[in-house]
């Protein structure tokens, strides 16, 4: 009870900090480390791991800390279905089948043992989805919610999105797997982006266009604004990261570090940030802009810098971060492909 007590504290003791109102009002601190675009290149050569059976946008990928996994959607039954790709055995199986994942919506989300995705029971589109988990390790599968969308698993939660609340707000709902408690926050305004870790989750939510940044445990139903527009946000054990517009053509991505309670700005980037993914060493992210299209970006909590993951015409999405390597679906060939690199020096 301390421990959330410190917690809360710290999220209202960022409200006192000068930077933070400068970014809540648009005006932002020069950043503290380079920029993407003079910034140098990543660690190793990227390589490509196989086929993604994707349609012309992309799906999207999740991961586990030995893991990445992503859903196929084929006509073929041998190929559609959820599928991992182990990064320690360098083996891609076939979790799943189409016939137990039924026809999702969106894209999966995975920790530990784990999964979760929205699926309809019937026909595509008919409905609100389900939401569904599978555990790995038990071979448990198991109907979370009767209707929901864009799952997150947070340690033993699972975490979704319900529309309805009494203001016309989504709700955020949660249901601990062994215990079966469950959680809910009104999200103030239509949720576009969310991650969740432990006993707190981070939002993007708005009523309009934009939508603002907040953050808070699910638990106990907290919340606290972190700030008034964002793109994309992740979460791990020490931080909270976002992205935000700043001015028409750039973004800003913003840390928050729990343990010291402070904000820092880490980068400036031309263009907006999407698909913001965490681990303990690097941020990884897909910037889109006019000219290059849309590029996986990574940045070094060590050393400070951004870096593009791989240059060239083709669209990147999706990144997610394992075992210190950056894996994400490339389109280079004319379809979907996963392609890693390692960011180790």
């Amino acid at each position: 009870m301390r421990l959330r007590l410190v917690v809360v504290a710290a999220f209202l003791a960022l409200t006192a900090v000068p930077a933070y109102f400068a970014y809540t009002t648009g005006v932002l601190p020069g950043p503290a480390q380079a920029s993407a675009e003079s910034s140098t290149a990543a660690q190793g050569v990227a390589h490509r791991i196989g086929r993604l059976a994707w349609p012309a946008e992309p799906l999207g990928l999740t991961a586990t800390d030995t893991t990445v996994l992503w859903e196929q959607r084929d006509p073929s039954p041998s190929v559609a279905g959820l599928w991992s790709y182990d990064v320690r055995t360098q083996r891609t199986v076939r979790v799943l089948g189409r016939s137990a994942t039924g026809k999702s919506a969106g894209f999966p989300s995975a920790s530990g043992d784990v999964i979760a995705w929205s699926a309809w029971a019937g026909r595509r589109g008919a409905g609100q989805p389900q939401i569904q988990a599978y555990d790995v390790a038990s071979t448990r599968r198991w109907t979370v919610a009767p209707a929901g969308s864009d799952p997150t698993v947070a340690g033993e939660s699972v975490i979704w999105v319900e529309p309805g609340g009494a203001d016309g707000s989504d709700l955020i709902r949660g249901c601990n797997s062994l215990t079966d408690e469950k959680y809910s926050i009104t999200a103030d305004g239509r949720v576009r982006a969310i991650a969740a870790r432990g006993t707190w989750a981070v939002w993007i939510a708005g009523r309009g266009k934009a939508g603002a940044v907040w953050a808070g445990s699910y638990a106990n139903a907290d919340r606290h604004k972190l700030a008034a527009a964002g793109t994309a946000v992740a979460i791990d054990r020490d931080r909270i990261l976002w992205a935000a517009p700043v001015g028409r053509h750039s973004t800003a991505v913003v840390s928050w570090d729990r343990r010291s309670s402070r904000s820092k700005v880490l980068c400036r980037v031309v263009g907006t940030v999407s698909s913001l993914a965490l681990s303990r060493r690097y941020a990884a992210w897909v910037t889109t802009r006019e000219a290059t299209g849309s590029q996986v970006c990574v940045y070094d909590f060590g050393g400070g810098k951004v870096s593009t993951i791989s240059a060239g015409d083709s669209r990147q999405a999706s990144p997610v971060i394992v075992a210190g390597s950056v894996y994400w679906a490339d389109d280079r060939s004319g379809q979907w492909e996963l392609y890693a690199r390692s960011l180790r020096p």
